[in-house]
């Protein structure tokens, strides 16, 4: 697993689950492996690692920007070039940011698709797909 600096230890992710929450799996290609070859299934493994430490009812989705994507609405000058001055060096920002299966509106079911190959039952790619926010901002916010 890619170590970002965005990233979550095992430690933390059992200390969210142990309190109810859920982690975010944050679907910018930097935040998910180090290099531009960054691929669709380095991020399926994200979330399968995740479910493994925190629990199918912990994990969920955080796209971290507009649902057009980034592709169709930025430029390298408008979106990356920013983004050198304004983030740490750690950040290891890079352009382009997507992943090309995560950066367009289809993207939560192309994520639907990826799971279900990899063995998800519907019920749980709901959860993942946004149910597990839905119970957690109905717990906390009533």
């Amino acid at each position: 697993m890619y170590n970002h600096v965005r990233g979550k230890t095992d430690e933390q992710l059992k200390a969210l689950a142990d309190k109810g929450g859920v982690i975010g799996i944050a679907s910018l290609g930097y935040f998910v492996g180090p290099t531009p070859a960054t691929s669709f299934d380095d991020y399926l493994k994200h979330i399968d690692h995740a479910v493994k430490v925190a629990g199918i009812d912990h994990v969920g989705l955080a796209s971290d920007y507009s649902i057009r994507g980034i592709e169709p609405t930025a430029t390298r000058e408008s979106w990356y070039v920013p983004r050198l001055t304004t983030f740490k060096p750690i950040y290891n920002v890079r352009w382009p940011p997507w992943i090309k299966e995560l950066d367009p509106p289809e993207r939560f079911r192309n994520v639907a698709r990826g799971l279900a190959k990899r063995g998800y039952q519907t019920g749980d790619i709901e959860k993942i797909l946004g149910g597990n926010w839905a119970r957690y901002f109905g717990e906390i916010l009533g």
